[in-house]
């Protein structure tokens, strides 16, 4: 699911809440209160994605470690990302350990 999917309806909710009296925003910046709750909900789900995607992307974020060498322009080619770029991303998923 993309970002833009989750604030549209993180926006629809609070539009809701607004009109249901639930809530006030108060806020000038349009979308402040939908931004910040996407910032959050990033940290602890940043991919929205599912069990077995996450442990497909886990699998290839550790495919090097087990011994599919590349050297770092290779690395850097097939994968989008420097080794160090990689382990930012994979550190923001909590869940893979470098």
């Amino acid at each position: 699911m993309s970002e833009s999917v989750v604030k549209k309806v993180l926006i629809k909710a609070i539009k809701e809440l607004e009109e249901s009296g639930d809530i006030v925003v108060v806020n000038p910046v349009q979308d402040a209160v939908a931004n910040k709750l996407l910032e959050v909900v990033q940290e602890v789900s940043p991919n929205l994605l599912t069990a077995q995607e996450l442990g497909g992307i886990l699998s290839a974020l550790n495919a090097h470690s087990l011994g599919f060498g590349l050297d770092d322009n290779d690395f850097q080619t097939i994968i989008g990302l420097t080794k160090e770029e990689l382990k930012i991303a994979a550190s923001k998923l909590k869940l893979v350990e470098w």
